[in-house]
């Protein structure tokens, strides 16, 4: 497959769609010789922030097998990137509040949701808070939880695929610093998804269809937990300048 990969704020960034990636995540869990599990990352405008100012953050990035689009904001940049200019900015800026960008975007939790979905592989969720991946795992069947970084644990289950919430940027690190010691074929960080799917906390109140389609779910989660406030304005106001800055 032929990807568009662009640097925004030194990080390479694919334009592989969420088709694309489960078609390499069922790839991947065919073969037979890997040496490591193949690595993805779901990169919200948050995680940009913070690989200029996190070296192991960035290391973990570096790691990376793919490195897609989570979010209207980092699909937005990585078209602004291929021809900065103001003009285009505001082009962009239009297209973003036209919802041109809703659907191009790899959206981590409806990627999880697929994942669980499908039968055919042994997915093993690691982390989350509250018991929220023991309650994913018995609402999709078959997935297996734990609470801990268990290594063991996820050694003896041998899933095709791990999925990773022991928190942002941390899970990140956490995978890249024990990708050789998982026996798996595809590991990813995936968030607060546990906690969507499972509609604890904040996700209790489901962003509408149209807030997704414009991009505001930072904003309808901070409406509805005001701490999300500094990381809301973090990655509608800070992402987007440093961007045009530096694009």
């Amino acid at each position: 497959m032929n990807h568009i990969k662009a640097n925004i704020l030194g990080v390479g960034v694919s334009s592989t769609t969420s088709t694309e990636v489960l078609s390499i995540i069922n790839d991947q869990c065919q073969m037979s010789n890997q040496r490591k599990p193949y690595f993805i990352v779901t990169a919200y405008s948050e995680f940009f922030l913070e690989a200029k100012t996190n070296p192991k953050f960035k290391l973990a990035l570096e790691k990376a097998d793919l490195i897609v689009p989570d979010g209207v904001s980092v699909i937005a940049a990585l078209d602004y990137v291929q021809k900065p200019s103001f003009l285009y900015g505001l082009y962009v800026g239009w297209k973003i509040i036209s919802g041109q960008y809703y659907g191009k975007t790899v959206v981590g939790v409806d990627l999880v949701r697929k994942l669980l979905e499908d039968k055919t592989k042994k997915v093993f969720l690691l982390g989350g808070w509250n018991g929220v991946a023991e309650t994913v795992s018995k609402k999709y069947h078959g997935a297996f939880s734990e609470d801990q970084s268990n290594i063991k644990a996820i050694n003896k289950y041998k899933p095709e695929i791990l999925l990773v919430a022991l928190g942002r940027f941390k899970q990140e690190i956490w995978i890249a610093e024990n990708l050789k010691k998982l026996n798996c074929k595809v590991v990813m960080g995936v968030g607060s998804s546990f906690d969507e799917i499972a509609g604890e906390g904040v996700w209790k109140y489901p962003s509408p269809n149209w807030v997704n389609k414009m991009g505001l779910k930072w904003l309808w989660r901070a409406l509805h937990n005001p701490r999300h406030w500094p990381r809301a304005l973090r990655a509608s106001i800070l992402f987007p300048w440093k961007v045009w800055r530096h694009g």
